[in-house]
């Protein structure tokens, strides 16, 4: 526990406070409530929520179902009390969890990488690109998989997104980036906004994509010939990218 003990510092460090904070939920509260509910499976698995997580190899595997098979789109997960109409995936997984399950096997929340493609005239103002402290820690790979029957079927998130103006899933997004929300006086975004993982730039959802016309809240739709049937269960795979 001490390395997530360790984690969840680093987390704290990294948020932004409102300078006169009404009373939200408390982050730290839920963090460590979180926390609490972690159960120890093997010597290198934990439990938490339903969030499988391998310490050994850092994966750490998500339950959701599909919500939306044919439609804009600017999320690929959001909560089941998030933005459900444009989003592919949803989960009864809370945010918080989510976020200190990243933690617990050392991926670091920052924002290096979202912006590089962006024309400076639609940067947003209060963005900046800010490294982790290992180089790549905010990178990662991110699978769903899912059964077809007794057929085991995987494939790429981002084979599920089209680009509106090419019809093609996009070509540079084989990594996702770690951003990790953020806090202000409402509490932690994400477990308020039920956002999770963006392909339209959100800084409150937890990972976004940094794939070019990410900055276009117009340019994403769903990819159905490669999604599953609606409600059909899919477990989001998250892993280290290769440096």
């Amino acid at each position: 526990m001490l390395r997530l003990l360790l984690a969840l510092i680093l987390f704290q460090s990294t948020i932004l406070l409102s300078q006169e904070p009404a009373t939200p939920p408390d982050p730290a509260k839920q963090m460590s409530e979180a926390q609490q509910r972690i159960k120890k499976l093997s010597a290198t698995e934990y439990d938490l929520d339903g969030i499988k997580i391998k310490a050994d190899t850092r994966e750490v595997r998500i339950p959701c179902q599909v919500c939306l098979k044919k439609a804009p789109i600017e999320y690929m997960l959001t909560t089941e009390t998030g933005k459900t109409h444009e989003t592919v995936l949803t989960t009864a997984i809370s945010p918080t969890a989510i976020q200190v399950a990243m933690l617990l096997v050392n991926y670091e929340p920052a924002t290096e990488g979202l912006l590089s493609k962006v024309p400076e005239a639609e940067r947003p103002k209060a963005w900046k690109e800010e490294p982790p402290k290992t180089k790549g820690a905010n990178r990662v790979n991110i699978s769903a998989e899912w059964k077809v029957g007794t057929e085991v079927k995987n494939s790429a998130l981002s084979q599920w997104a089209q680009n509106s103006d090419t019809r093609k899933a996009p070509t540079d997004l084989d990594t996702w980036i770690f951003n990790g929300s953020y806090i202000d006086e409402r509490g932690f975004i994400a477990q308020q906004e039920g956002s999770i993982i963006g392909t339209w730039l959100d800084r409150g959802a937890i990972f976004n994509s940094p794939a070019e016309g990410n900055w276009r809240d117009d340019l994403w739709i769903s990819l159905p010939d490669n999604i599953p049937e609606k409600m059909t269960p899919v477990t989001l795979i998250i892993t280290p990218a290769k440096p």
